[in-house]
């Protein structure tokens, strides 16, 4: 068998047994592309290597990565699709500790002025939904993918929950939201260009498709260049992300002028 069809026999397995296994599906995906769709005994140890160290230093990436191959791998070799363990046996620590961003009111104000400067036909996502899932993200403390994930049903604007489905480790958990970011989300329900399905997607595309966290992140690239949110001498590993937004969001509070504008 080739590498493909081990990997997609792999995966079966996985989501038989409950898991979702996206994240590690995309990694597999990656790891075929980059050392080409071949029989396994064929694939070298230094072409394995070279696929875990990518491009900069060890991050916890690197030890994502591995993890994926290492599972992958005992299952290759339990059913005899190859005898050969091309891993490293010892993992190596990150050169350094990630620190998250933390932005200041000033920086979110600046960030949510700039989604209009950043508009253009060809851009997936129309300004009023995106400044909407940035404040959603700030206020609620939200994951992206949790944010994107969120459906008519799961949001209640009576009680101020939200309820967030088989999130992190496949839990779901309620989230309470203040009444500022209420009235948010009341005003990008009337927006809102779909049909009252309770399965519907919370945020869609222009063209009513669901928003992807490509779509987002890619976006979010363009608008803290364009908001000057951007952390000088640190490269592009290190600067602010989208996910930073959830950081210690039960301490802030919506700007004024953010809510008028929403």
């Amino acid at each position: 068998m080739i590498l493909s069809e081990i990997i997609a026999s792999f995966v079966d397995h996985r989501q038989a047994i409950g898991m979702r296994f996206r994240t590690e599906v995309r990694t597999l995906k990656s790891f075929c592309r980059f050392v080409g769709d071949r029989p396994l005994p064929e694939v070298t140890a230094d072409r394995v290597l070279a696929f875990l160290a990518g491009r900069g230093p060890v991050t916890r990436f690197w030890e994502r990565k591995h993890s994926v191959l290492a599972g992958f791998y005992r299952f290759a070799m339990a059913r005899g699709h190859t005898n050969i363990w091309p891993l490293p046996r010892a993992v190596p620590k990150p050169t350094e500790a990630f620190v998250p961003y933390i932005y200041s009111r000033e920086e979110i104000g600046r960030l949510l002025d700039a989604v209009v400067l950043i508009d253009h036909p060809r851009c997936p996502i129309d300004p009023d939904t995106y400044r909407t899932l940035l404040l959603l993200l700030y206020g609620a403390g939200l994951r992206l993918g949790e944010a994107l994930s969120l459906t008519l049903a799961d949001v209640d604007l009576e009680e101020g929950v939200l309820c967030v489905r088989e999130s992190k480790f496949y839990k779901t958990r309620l989230a309470p939201i203040g009444h500022d970011l209420v009235r948010i989300l009341s005003r990008h329900a009337s927006r809102r260009r779909e049909g009252p399905s309770a399965e519907s997607l919370w945020f869609l595309t222009r063209q009513s498709a669901p928003v992807t966290l490509q779509h987002a992140e890619r976006v979010f690239c363009r608008l803290r260049v364009k908001a000057n949110v951007v952390c000088a001498g640190a490269g592009p590993r290190h600067q602010p992300r989208l996910h930073d937004l959830r950081h210690n969001s039960e301490c802030r509070i919506i700007p004024s002028d953010a809510i008028a504008a929403a």
